[in-house]
């Protein structure tokens, strides 16, 4: 696949709920909207949004709290995918493809249920339709690891989670970057502690998802330690006519760890 645009615009809106900002790569395709996971910038993608916008006209916002959508009402799941839906309209679309992975997959899935006339096809990854006591206990990790350790060392703590021990052990590097990515910002630290608490109130979305009624592709990686698969393939199972896909011996970043492969085939989902 060529790569995209070298470069995105930096755009911002001021949101009901308080400022969002956002990036949008390319102008004249389809538009695929990307919603990243806890206490994510829209940095966390790295180079995907370059490699996505050779087909899609990409918008990838920073999640409320953190980065430029610091500031404003404290962050909900449902606040969440009102915020999803501004970025659409204001980019100027009348609807858009979601791809959402771990809180990004469920706020993904949420604003296709909040906004259905918002969300063309969703592609939801390494998320669950519901909060478990194992997922519970991942939740209070991350607020130790947010409260008690440096900002920097964060994304470093957590690679050791993000990818399966044979990825790691090939790609070092790469999964080095991904700590460096993943590090938060001083300031965005507050904000994701929010969204931690939010997400620890709870939720269930196994009835509403039986609302989702656009195309949906959901992706789980068969040896996750954070969001097991088999919380993935529920939520996959509450959505009507969802498609599940497993990726063997692949961890939660699985979007990284199917490679080639798996870009292509969410892709090629995307465009059908």
């Amino acid at each position: 696949m060529t790569a995209g645009p070298a470069s995105p615009q930096r755009l911002a809106l001021a949101g009901p709920r308080g400022p969002i900002a956002y990036e949008r790569w390319g102008d004249s395709r389809p538009p695929l909207l990307l919603l990243a996971g806890l206490g994510s910038r829209v940095r966390l993608w790295g180079e995907l949004p370059r490699l996505l916008a050779e087909r899609f006209t990409v918008l990838a916002p920073d999640n409320r709290g953190v980065g430029g959508s610091r500031g404003g009402d404290a962050f909900t799941i449902a606040g969440a995918a009102d915020d999803a839906a501004e970025v659409i309209a204001h980019a100027g679309f009348a609807s858009a493809s979601l791809l959402g992975v771990s809180m990004g997959g469920l706020l993904a899935c949420a604003t296709a249920i909040r906004h259905p006339a918002r969300v063309e096809r969703l592609v939801a990854v390494s998320c669950a339709a519901r909060l478990t006591p194992s997922h519970l206990r991942v939740l209070r990790f991350f607020e130790l690891v947010m409260n008690r350790m440096a900002p920097e060392e964060a994304g470093e703590a957590l690679m050791a989670f993000a990818f399966s021990a044979a990825f790691a052990d090939r790609y070092p590097g790469f999964v080095d970057q991904a700590a460096r990515l993943y590090s938060l910002d001083r300031e965005d630290v507050p904000g994701a502690l929010a969204q931690v608490q939010a997400l620890r109130a709870g939720w269930d979305l196994r009835q509403e998802a039986a609302g989702i009624a656009c195309p949906t592709l959901v992706v789980a990686g068969e040896l996750d330690p954070l969001v097991p698969a088999s919380a993935t393939r529920e939520l996959a199972a509450a959505i009507p006519g969802a498609r599940y896909r497993e990726v063997p011996n692949a961890a939660h970043s699985v979007l990284a760890e199917g490679g080639a492969a798996l870009l292509a085939e969410v892709i090629e989902f995307l465009q059908t």
